[in-house]
């Protein structure tokens, strides 16, 4: 092994295995392979014997990338164009699996390998755990789980991503209880001749109730898209519905980085976001706009389905990726809950209300009721008559085909066959780094 180089910054480790977080010397060579980790990770971690260390988390929150340079090093990245900017043709890397662990030695050989992943997940037994466990679970998990944080970051300043809908609004009342002066930020795009929309009326209104300050992202179409490269890059994704989300979280991230800068706010900020609940109960419906549907998903059984959105975790990074740009940590809490989540049976999944009720078992009167009873609106579109970051891109020709298109062009592809290795049925082409000389 001739040796490894990274390029760049790794995202954020916010690792735990539900009784501590792990840091980066906790998950060096030396040590073991945890087998309880919940949340985001990635480490690329040497020693002095000259071992070393690869790991990414279960969910593959955290992302990592890597290829062989002209001399054998062995070159990683959190993102693709890095790895691009420095002479790696895109063809030639692959994602380092998500819930893997790989130890290196000096010598070179073969890397000793630990898979991290729950069997559970893997094997997607029939499940049958009752709602009111699984809302306990949950809660308990993301208590725990938040009051580790904030002892960890006890001077941080933490920002949530606040829309008004469920998630959200069930994220930033638990993370009241752990931190002060919690400041919420909301979305909403200037479209409609000054109107709010149904999302940040919502989100105003939870803001005064739980007596929270409130920041509003309040973008223009033009400044809203003039982020849809670095949003392309960061996010690591050309797909419409992540794109899309990942322009929302572009306008939160620089809402939050210009309050950072004008207030006294202190160095460190941690943002907070309701991500990934969706996914985990199978939450998603197609969108209707201009006689075209958008956001369309296979038609599975909603535990299939369910399965498929976890495994496709992986390749999303509209959040952790997007917020990075500007220099901020994101904590997404649903995620160490994953194991109660997936423990949800199908038949409750299929299920109209299924988020309401289970949220009303896990927040309470915590949460208020015209929250539990507001209608379902995706960040990406704000009100319940449509419109948002999608009619915007869509009345201005960027599609799917256009996405595509520019991701390829930002990563020097003049093929955009190429992508289709890339990524393929929502996951990452991957694979552990084989020896020097070895085949990828």
């Amino acid at each position: 092994m001739s040796g490894f180089q990274l390029l760049g910054p790794l995202d954020p480790n916010f690792a735990w295995d539900g009784r501590r977080l792990y840091g980066d010397r906790d998950l060096g060579p030396c040590t073991p392979a945890p087998r309880e980790l919940r949340g985001a990770a990635t480490v690329v971690v040497g020693d002095e014997s000259g071992r070393w260390r690869l790991l990414r988390d279960p969910l593959g929150l955290n992302k990592l990338f890597w290829a062989r340079s002209a001399d054998a090093t062995l070159v990683v990245a959190a993102r693709p164009q890095r790895l691009v900017e420095a002479g790696v043709r895109f063809e030639e890397l692959t994602a380092f699996p998500r819930g893997y662990v790989a130890d290196f030695e000096p010598a070179g050989g073969e890397a000793v390998q630990h898979s991290i992943v729950p069997e559970a997940w893997s094997s997607n037994p029939e499940s049958a755990l009752a709602v009111d466990e699984a809302a306990r679970m949950i809660r308990s998990a993301i208590s725990r789980y938040l009051a580790a944080i904030a002892s960890a970051h006890p001077s941080a300043r933490p920002f949530v991503c606040l829309s008004g809908g469920l998630d959200s609004s069930g994220i930033v009342v638990l993370v009241r209880e752990h931190f002060a002066e919690v400041t919420a930020v909301s979305f909403d795009l200037e479209r409609d001749a000054g109107r709010k929309s149904e999302d940040r009326a919502t989100a105003e209104r939870l803001a005064r109730d739980l007596g929270l300050e409130l920041i509003i992202a309040s973008v223009t179409e033009d400044e809203l898209l003039e982020k849809l490269d670095l949003v392309l890059v960061e996010g690591i994704d050309w797909r419409d519905f992540n794109v899309h989300a990942a322009l929302v979280n572009a306008a939160l991230a620089e809402a939050i980085d210009e309050a950072l800068g004008s207030r006294a706010y202190g160095e460190e900020a941690l943002v907070f976001t309701g991500d990934l609940a969706n996914e985990f109960l199978a939450d998603y419906h197609p969108e209707r706009y201009g006689g075209a549907t958008f956001y369309e998903l296979p038609r599975l059984p909603p535990a299939a389905l369910r399965a498929s959105l976890v495994r496709g975790v992986e390749t999303s990074h509209r959040e952790i990726g997007v917020f990075a740009a500007w220099g901020l940590p994101v904590v997404q809490p649903y995620a160490v809950a994953v194991d109660a989540y997936l423990g949800l049976p199908g038949d409750f999944l299929r299920l109209s209300d299924a988020k309401p009720k289970l949220s009303e078992r896990m927040f309470g009167d915590l949460v208020p009721e015209y929250v539990y009873t507001r209608p379902k609106v995706r960040a990406q579109i704000g009100s319940t008559g449509g419109g948002g970051v999608l009619a915007a891109c869509v009345d201005r020709g960027i599609d799917a085909r256009w996405l595509r298109r520019r991701f390829a062009e930002l990563h020097g592809l003049s093929d955009e066959r190429v992508l289709d290795r890339f990524m393929r049925g929502g996951r990452y082409r991957a694979s552990v780094p084989p020896p020097q000389g070895g085949g990828a």
